[in-house]
């Protein structure tokens, strides 16, 4: 009889033991379809299967974390693609933290792209400017689906819009997304990109895009503002208001800044 005990106590308390964990994995494993993203066996091969019982035990932070920091050891390496699936990985697995979109798309479009530009491997120097092409798209993309992710955070806008302004030299999609990040109504920017300098963006790609009276039009804007609460550049707003002028050959009883005036205008 004795026996017979002990060997059910050794059945069942391990059992016992391992539900807390069980619920805890099942529970994790029903939460893992959030956001737009879905997480896969391909995303769960790539991270490996230890990291995936982590994953599944609740540690997504934790694993977000390992992976990204994991993905930088393969750039230094040249494995650009690996570094890729990480950093997809990262941000599939904290699909509203922001940083890991935004750094993200930074690594592909500024530091892969520009390594796979002059990468030795390549026959010709168009097919570097091809496969630096590619990843522009692939960070345009992984930023597409951030701002789905997080449609109400200025910083992924605010990334789409130099993305198109540096890299496609497309100043009227830049326009577009910066004037989409000074829209949006969620958090403040979470990195240190003010909304002073988004504003003026957006100015000068109006202007690039064909719409010179609009951009003078919105200088203006800002240097009217109640300087009693808005902080702003203010002699960066009167030289462009000054070079419109001169461009759109705005009328001297017209302008802000009237050619005859003796003395640059004050800000108190």
């Amino acid at each position: 009889m004795r026996t017979r005990i002990i060997a059910v106590l050794v059945l069942i308390i391990p059992s016992w033991i391992m539900i807390p964990l069980e619920d805890r994995i099942q529970s994790e494993n029903a939460r893992l379809n959030y956001g737009t993203v879905r997480v896969t066996r391909e995303m769960r091969d790539s991270i490996g299967q230890g990291m995936a019982i982590a994953l599944l035990a609740g540690f997504r932070g934790v694993v977000a974390d390992f992976v990204w920091i994991q993905s930088q050891g393969y750039f230094e390496k040249r494995e650009w693609l690996r570094q890729y699936r990480n950093m997809e990985a990262a941000s599939l697995l904290q699909p509203f933290s922001t940083f890991f979109w935004n750094i993200g798309a930074w690594h592909m479009a500024w530091n892969i792209g520009y390594a796979v530009s002059v990468d030795p491997a390549n026959f010709t120097k168009a097919e570097g400017i091809k496969r630096q092409h590619e990843w522009w798209n692939k960070a345009r993309d992984f930023l597409q689906r951030g701002i789905e992710n997080v449609p109400s955070r200025p910083d992924l806008y605010y990334a789409m819009g130099w993305l198109y302004w540096e890299k496609y030299k497309d100043p009227c999609n830049a326009q577009t997304y910066f004037h989409e990040a000074l829209e949006a109504k969620g958090a403040p920017m979470s990195l240190d990109t003010s909304f002073l300098v988004i504003r003026h963006m957006e100015a000068r790609a109006m202007e690039k895009c064909g719409d010179v009276m609009g951009a003078y039009e919105y200088w203006k804007q800002l240097w009217f503002q109640d300087r009693t609460k808005v902080p702003e550049m203010w002699g960066v707003v009167e030289r462009e208001i000054k070079r419109l002028e001169d461009v759109l050959n705005i009328p001297n009883n017209k302008r802000v800044f009237p050619k005859n005036q003796s003395k640059t205008t004050s800000v108190s």
